[in-house]
């Protein structure tokens, strides 16, 4: 499963006002949350909630997507609730390991044959957020074919390894995260940095364009401020996509040719350089296709 998720927004589930007003916001997707977003003792309303809510953050193309809690029982009845028509994906909290994401996808599956809905058709993503499950992170993303997208939650790992939540003590768990995206060949999702200061927009735009160069491909966002930053640092811009179009056209030319490697613009331009121009041109064409979608909608 491929969808653009340069931005996405998570709105709890117990917010009427947050809900109405998320399809305005501009995020690529919208993530609905059962888990740290609701009360305890809301969370039962939240879950009546979802249908209506699901079709409200709809409304302007996004994908939407529903963030259920780690213990099991709680989980099973978030997925009893969250596996419905429009619903794209479920976003794991605290995945702790392969098993675990595998139980889940297995309910899901049985969950859609029952209620009629494509098999395989609800996507998951998971966050990695202790010491614990981050040594299983090559596991649980490579864990299901469901998943196609991981994170770190910097704040609950931070606690959880006793460190500040700051880029310098970052860098090498979110490293982490990209390895295994990449090596499982899904998309990691985040930046270098937390989610948590919603008001520092100089500060996440550093985040993110440290992220995108570390090889992330989006992140979360908790305000709607936040999601015009990150839609634009997860945006390649017009001159990284007129290099990667003439990358393309002067590969094409070495190979009527019959050369390989070839220089452009004085670089010696190979494999790797060019699969970066696809990669570049692959993430455009979606930004623009999803801008197709929001104006007929």
């Amino acid at each position: 499963m491929r969808m653009l998720r340069r931005s996405s927004l998570t709105v709890p589930l117990s917010s009427e006002q947050f809900i109405a007003k998320a399809h305005l916001r501009g995020a690529d997707t919208i993530t609905l949350d059962l888990e740290d977003g609701v009360a305890p003792a809301a969370k039962p309303a939240a879950r009546d909630a979802l249908r209506d809510a699901v079709v409200s953050a709809g409304r302007g193309g996004a994908g939407v997507g529903v963030r259920i809690n780690r213990p099991l029982r709680m989980a099973m009845a978030d997925l009893e609730a969250a596996v419905i028509p429009g619903v794209a994906y479920i976003s794991i909290a605290k995945a702790e390991s392969a098993d675990h994401v595998r139980l889940l996808s297995e309910t899901i599956l049985e969950l859609e044959e029952e209620r009629g809905l494509s098999p395989g058709g609800i996507g998951l993503t998971a966050a990695v957020e202790s010491a614990a499950a981050l040594q299983n992170a090559h596991a649980i993303a490579a864990a299901d074919p469901r998943l196609f997208g991981i994170g770190l939650g910097a704040e609950d790992i931070a606690a959880d390894c006793r460190m500040d939540p700051v880029a310098d003590a970052l860098v090498l768990p979110k490293q982490m995260i990209v390895f295994a995206a990449r090596a499982a060949g899904i998309e990691p999702f985040g930046y270098v940095g937390t989610v948590a200061d919603y008001t520092d927009l100089d500060g996440l735009r550093e985040a993110v364009r440290r992220g995108r160069r570390m090889g992330f491909s989006g992140g979360s966002a908790i305000h709607p401020d936040q999601i015009p930053v990150l839609n634009e640092g997860f945006s390649p811009t017009p001159a990284e996509i007129d290099h990667a179009r003439g990358i393309i056209a002067a590969n094409d030319e070495a190979v009527a040719q019959g050369r390989g490697a070839f220089a452009y613009e004085g670089r010696m331009i190979d494999r790797p350089v060019l699969a970066r121009a696809l990669a570049t041109l692959a993430t455009a064409d979606a930004i623009a296709a999803a801008h197709a979608r929001e104006f007929t909608c």
